[in-house]
């Protein structure tokens, strides 16, 4: 009995996290622009990992102009540009202890048309290890090295951008098996009791 409470404590405790989990990914913010705004870019990074991160570089679309990133405490930050001068690529160089996270920023022009600007990132490890954010959103190869790139939606407005987003649907969506599940278990626990 006691064994059979414990086991559907755990199943339901790895549902729960599994919606947290899939958070677990480098990040860019804001998800929304407009056309030609200039505006600040949030990269979110955490430590998935029992060793440090080192490095975290950001490749950065030829239609986003203007690239100036934030200075970090910490932290070394190179760029890459191409024959125009534009930045291609940012790279931070420093230390974000296992479990940990960090927020690095920079900010940007939008391109001047609506499109999809997708951020592709590469998380390097103290221990030699690289994970490739560089997966389409859409493709089922996720793994311990892979995962998918941010994208960052720009529309004439606000509510174009809103009309292509279906994400946070199927994140509420594992949540709500997640609470589904958690009540179950709750109400095989007490009517046993």
């Amino acid at each position: 009995m006691k064994k059979a409470i414990i086991s559907g404590f755990l199943a339901v405790i790895a549902v729960v996290a599994l919606p947290a989990a899939a958070f677990a990914h480098v990040v860019v913010t804001p998800k929304e622009a407009s056309p030609a705004q200039r505006l600040v870019f949030n990269v979110s990074v955490p430590n998935e990992k029992a060793v440090a991160v080192t490095n975290l570089k950001v490749l950065v679309p030829d239609e986003v102009t203007s690239v100036i990133p934030t200075s970090k405490d910490g932290w070394t930050i190179t760029t890459t540009k191409n024959t125009d001068s534009e930045v291609t690529s940012i790279t931070w160089a420093g230390t974000i202890p296992a479990g940990e996270r960090q927020d690095f920023s920079f900010s940007a022009q939008a391109p001047a048309t609506p499109t999809e600007i997708a951020w592709k990132a590469y998380q390097t490890y103290a221990d030699g290890s690289i994970v490739h954010w560089d997966q389409a959103p859409t493709s089922d190869h996720e793994s311990e090295d892979a995962g998918p790139y941010s994208i960052t939606k720009v529309a004439s407005s606000v509510s174009d951008a809103k009309n292509g987003e279906q994400g946070s649907s199927e994140v509420w969506g594992a949540y709500a098996i997640a609470v589904l599940a958690l009540a179950i278990s709750v109400g095989v626990f007490m009517r046993k009791k």
